[in-house]
């Protein structure tokens, strides 16, 4: 019995080192990865809230809103990233590996504990399904990405108090209880998608624990509404994507759009192909009320097929609706700006696909017969995650800066607007305006009456001197009386260097009005 226990001991061992190992060298690149003018600056560069750990900077984490977003402990770890790297990218994105790798290692443990006592090949099935974790391409930008803090922060606590929920459910001590709780509280204060936990804990209840105890989940379902209040009041206010409007996304829409969400991560899954940092969004679709009624009956007949296999495969049931209550945040009926879907989004809700498909390579591991059958399923399997890795590593290089990650995103779309807007100001930047002006002249033409293309586009002529050019791009913006300082003071500047003084004037004094409305 001792020699048993010391040799399951070495096997959690030695598949511990295995994750750890291949999720380090797929993601091990992006070490070098600069920052991306892509959220970052407002994150990181230029959030002032972490510049230090004063109890002023910490008021301001815990208080204010930041691109609309409540995440005071995501702060929180940059501000500490920031006392010991500053505006070195390197440590802040060592950090988002380091806390990618414990994730991996804590699917490991979980999945391990989850399906102890009930399936055979409990300690295979949970190190596949680490693995895929680890190396799975749609990771990628979570990690790679240092803004993306939110993603693994948050998941991080949220395995967490899933490990305590199952422990509270073993021992039931109030400690154990608390432990579950705190962290809850710990992984919606990271990122609010969290606030899926107490779903997932009735589900654990249902499947594993065959109980219902709905009564003592009441703190995690207050906890849940507040830090929802929280996050819709952040939206209502400051500067950032929204939830989208009716005349936006419409009300009919939506109810394809959970279809088409959950089905594009299951289709991205498993054929982890032409990715991008920015899918087309709701506008390029050209829906109609046909093809959103094709995607909820699509989405209706997957989830009766697994229904109706529950019995047979009796893990596929809860491991889909895990799935959906954990991208339920992002799945359609409330989507953010105009953009329905981001690899992101599906960040936590992917390890309700790769549980299964984890359990289906262990029984086939174990149900092949004969040396050349074990070396053919070995060979498909390396294969497999081979693949995975050398993917997921092409897209880690496309998160090394921001010209790669947006040059990338146009070769999946040639018209994608944030692709166009954000190489202006990056080429600008680097004074290679002949770049700059061919994107931010592509923005105007995709979106006439779009803000930060003009904008950047202007900025591009100033920087290059041209600013009767500038004046003639942002005029249009001016005769709509558009509510950005930041316009009018460009303006201003424009029409100083050109000797007009009474229009200098004029926009200075529109731009300090808008100021103070601010």
């Amino acid at each position: 019995m001792n020699e048993r226990s010391e040799t399951e001991g070495q096997k959690a061992w030695l598949d511990a080192l295995i994750v750890v190992v291949l999720t380090v060298a797929t993601h091990v690149q992006g070490l070098w990865g600069q920052f991306v003018e892509w959220d970052d600056t407002s994150h990181i560069t230029r959030n002032l809230a972490i510049r230090s750990l004063s109890l002023h900077n910490l008021w301001m984490m815990f208080t204010q809103a930041t691109a609309k977003l409540y995440c005071p402990l995501t702060w929180l770890s940059f501000a500490i990233d920031y006392q010991i790297w500053g505006r070195d990218p390197f440590g802040y994105h060592l950090t988002n590996l380091i806390l990618h790798v414990a994730n991996t290692l804590l699917v490991l443990v979980l999945v391990r504990k989850v399906l102890e006592g009930r399936y055979a090949r409990a300690a295979t099935a949970a190190l596949v399904t680490a693995v895929i974790f680890g190396v799975h391409p749609l990771h990628v930008e979570s990690v790679a990405w240092a803004t993306e803090r939110k993603d693994v922060l948050f998941v991080f606590f949220y395995l967490l108090g899933l490990l305590g929920y199952l422990r509270w459910l073993d021992r039931r001590k109030g400690i154990d209880y608390g432990i579950c709780l705190g962290l809850f509280v710990a992984s919606a204060l990271s990122k609010s998608t969290a606030v899926t936990f107490p779903l997932v804990l009735l589900l654990i209840d249902h499947f594993l624990g065959k109980r219902k105890a709905w009564a003592e989940k009441a703190p995690f379902f207050a906890v849940s509404l507040a830090i929802t209040g929280i996050t819709v009041v952040c939206q209502a206010g400051g500067v950032g994507e929204t939830v989208a409007a009716p005349t936006v996304i419409p009300l009919w829409a939506r109810a394809g759009l959970v279809g088409y969400c959950s089905l594009f991560y299951v289709g991205k899954f498993f054929w982890p192909a032409h990715l991008s940092a920015v899918y087309p969004p709701f506008d390029d679709m050209h829906w109609n009320i046909g093809v959103s009624l094709g995607y909820l009956a699509a989405f209706v007949f997957v989830t009766a097929v697994v229904f109706a296999m529950r019995r047979r495969w009796p893990v596929l049931l809860p491991s889909w609706l895990f799935y959906l209550i954990a991208l339920s945040p992002t799945i359609g009926l409330m989507p953010v700006g105009i953009h329905v879907v981001a690899d992101r989004y599906a960040h936590l809700a992917l390890l309700g696909l790769m549980l299964p498909v984890g359990m289906v390579i262990a029984q086939a591991a174990a149900a092949v017969r004969g040396a050349g059958g074990r070396i053919i399923l070995a060979g498909g399997i390396a294969a497999v995650f081979a693949s995975l890795t050398l993917q997921a590593e092409a897209r880690t290089e496309v998160w090394a800066n921001t010209e790669t990650l947006f040059l990338n995103a146009l070769r999946e779309n040639p018209d994608c607007l944030p692709a166009h807007v954000n190489l202006t100001y990056w080429y600008t930047s680097r004074k290679d305006f002949a770049r700059a002006i061919r994107h931010g002249r592509r923005a105007i033409e995709i979106a006439p009456d779009g803000i930060p293309g003009r904008k950047n586009l202007a900025y591009a002529y100033i920087n290059e001197g041209d600013r009767r050019e500038a004046i003639r791009v942002l005029r249009p913006l001016a005769q709509h009386n558009v509510g950005d300082p930041d316009v009018w003071r460009a303006l201003a500047e424009c029409f100083d260097a050109l000797g007009d003084t009474n229009n200098a004037e004029l926009a200075r004094k529109s731009a300090r009005e808008l100021e103070g409305k601010l």
